[in-house]
């Protein structure tokens, strides 16, 4: 079975490992660039670090390192390894912004303020609880995904030729590009007959709103996103 990729091109990377060790053949298109804005993070006196990526701690660049003395909390065991690697040590480690959000409104009941170490496009969930919640949230834009141009070759010719059975989908804005290069290199018509794979329902909304067929993974976590791709060709 062949599974088209849309991440970016580390993270499809890792996905493609993978799937050949399940037995699928992977095709890669990254549709998303990661890159290093050189944000520089404002002098305060924080009380604590968040990081809901991996990326956040590889683009944070050596001045995050003047607060490695502070709780440093993470959103997905990847971030936690990416944060060790570099000396930090990650306190409360959750698999995803909505899990991590309660854990910390428990263990932070008075005000407090967070240094967040983010991407420029992401969801707003955990500033926004946190802010609810009567904390202040610097964010700090370390990195950022631009949109591919073109999908790959390969993608190209196996969609054009209906070589690609199944399509897994990371993030809603990625789903939205994958969008618009599909259209734009004339293969719409090809997605009607994928199997899609989202990692939640805000991924699956501008497919489902298409009309294709997408199935949504039980949590927004990869290894329960390759389970059910698993499961629906057992």
């Amino acid at each position: 079975m062949r599974v088209l990729v849309l991440r970016a091109r580390e993270d499809a990377l890792r996905t493609s490992e993978k799937l050949l060790a399940m037995g699928f053949t992977p095709i890669v298109s990254p549709v998303l660039e990661i890159a290093a804005t050189g944000a520089a993070i404002p002098p305060a006196d924080y009380d604590a670090i968040l990081v809901s990526s991996a990326k956040g701690v590889e683009c944070a660049g050596s001045e995050a390192q003047r607060y490695n003395s502070l709780p440093f909390h993470v959103v997905g065991a990847r971030t936690a390894r990416a944060a060790e690697a570099r000396g930090w040590r990650p306190d409360i480690v959750a698999g995803a912004a909505e899990a991590i959000l309660p854990l910390l409104l428990a263990r932070y009941p008075q005000p407090s303020h967070f240094l967040y170490l983010a991407g420029r496009d992401r969801q707003a969930a955990l500033e926004t609880g946190l802010g609810r919640g009567g904390h202040d949230v610097t964010v700090v834009n370390v990195y950022e995904a631009r949109a591919a141009q073109t999908l790959s070759d390969e993608a190209c010719a196996a969609l054009g030729a209906g070589k690609v059975d199944v399509a897994l989908h990371y993030s809603r804005r990625s789903v939205e590009i994958f969008l618009k290069l599909a259209d734009a290199a004339g293969l719409s018509g090809a997605l009607r007959a994928i199997a899609h794979f989202a990692l939640s329902a805000d991924v699956a909304a501008p497919l489902e709103a298409l009309g294709l067929d997408v199935t949504r993974a039980e949590k927004p976590d990869e290894d329960r996103l390759l389970t059910v791709l698993a499961r629906s060709v057992s």
